[in-house]
């Protein structure tokens, strides 16, 4: 147990370590720092002012009423800001492959992925993160939830928040590592936040049954922000709660087999 404990932190320290490295990189030129963090912050608002003109027309969007979609997005937005934060969608994995450089990141006394993951991050980003708080504070005031009820909700919608990050993370990896055999990914990538970005609005609204099974099965849409809302609004439901689990898991493993299996046919600079 200590011996896990202590990986956990040394690991928490890097992580920190390179965040700190990360921002020093930015501001070394503010004002182009302050000029995309307001660029974030711009995306952000044009995707609350869209729910609220489809508001501006009707009461509900397929069973869910104003604040409940607000729910929604900020749920994606918490999950977009940590991606961006954390690991910047793993771009920095796609920059070493093509730049030759991965070579000094796999010799590090660490876990590859790991540090090839967290190597790259966009700190202002974090004004995702910040906007999904302060809606999410919105969306919630105007919802009625009981004390002890909300505490419980709350719990497994970060539960499951923590699993969405797992699944996208996955999904973003599998994308990135293609770059091993292609080294230009750029095009998959695209595709693939265009499709994560319909996330952002309940996946209840596409009523086509194929469409819903790819957006539960084949890619897991529902469940990086749909499905934790409704669990904090409506309470546990095993069912959901599992699935999202056992989908982070796999995703998570799948992910990191493939990630490796990549590495293996990766041609470094050096050879």
């Amino acid at each position: 147990m200590k011996l896990i404990a202590a990986k956990i932190i040394r690991i928490y320290r890097i992580w920190l370590m390179q965040l700190y490295s990360n921002i020093m990189r930015r501001m070394a030129y503010p004002g182009n720092f302050y000029l995309m963090a307001i660029g974030s912050l711009f995306q952000m608002f044009l995707s609350i002012a869209f729910v609220n003109i489809i508001f501006s027309f009707i009461n509900n969007l397929a069973g869910w009423s104003y604040h409940q979609a607000l729910l929604v997005v900020a749920s994606y937005m918490l999950i977009e800001g940590f991606m961006w934060g954390t690991c910047a969608y793993l771009n920095g994995l796609s920059k070493n492959i093509q730049e030759g450089t991965l070579d000094g990141l796999l010799v590090k006394p660490i876990d590859s992925q790991f540090f090839v993951s967290v190597w790259q991050s966009d700190p202002e980003d974090w004004m995702r993160v910040i906007t999904a708080i302060v809606l999410f504070t919105i969306a919630i005031k105007g919802l009625d939830f009981s004390q002890d009820k909300f505490i419980l909700n709350l719990f497994l919608y970060l539960f499951l928040l923590i699993n969405s990050y797992f699944i996208i993370y996955s999904i973003t990896l599998v994308i990135r590592s293609i770059t091993f055999w292609t080294t230009e990914g750029d095009g998959l990538w695209k595709i693939l936040e265009t499709l994560t970005r319909l996330s952002q609005y309940p996946t209840d609204i596409f009523y086509h049954s194929i469409a819903r099974f790819i957006f539960t099965a084949i890619l897991p849409l529902a469940f990086i922000s749909t499905v934790p809302a409704k669990i904090l609004i409506n309470g546990p439901d095993i069912k959901l709660i599992l699935a999202s689990t056992f989908l982070a898991i796999i995703f998570f493993i799948a992910s990191r087999k493939f990630f490796h299996y990549g590495l293996k046919h990766y041609s470094s600079a050096s050879s």
